[in-house]
């Protein structure tokens, strides 16, 4: 299966204004004040954030994987963008 890894930067490009609502309560609203500090826990938890062929986002760090969203909709599209517009 084909994969995306992600950095730090790609990522908050990628999740642009949380469109993916990674970081909302079970109701859809924003759940925190400062997105940009969203961000950087993220990857304090994880060294690297993978989106897969399936549209699953995960977050990867010392080989271990952990799901942080499943099928959020067009992911892997989303994320092919960002590198491909990075080259």
């Amino acid at each position: 299966m084909r994969e995306i890894r992600l950095n730090k930067k790609q990522f908050s490009i990628f999740n642009d204004y949380d469109q993916f609502q990674i970081f909302t309560d079970e109701d859809g609203f924003a759940n925190y004040d400062d997105l940009d500090a969203e961000f950087d826990k993220i990857f304090q938890k994880f060294d690297i954030v993978i989106v897969n062929e399936d549209d699953y986002i995960y977050g990867e760090k010392n080989g271990k994987r952990e799901l942080i969203m499943p099928n959020a909709y067009e992911a892997f599209s989303i994320a092919l963008e960002v590198l491909n517009d990075e080259n």
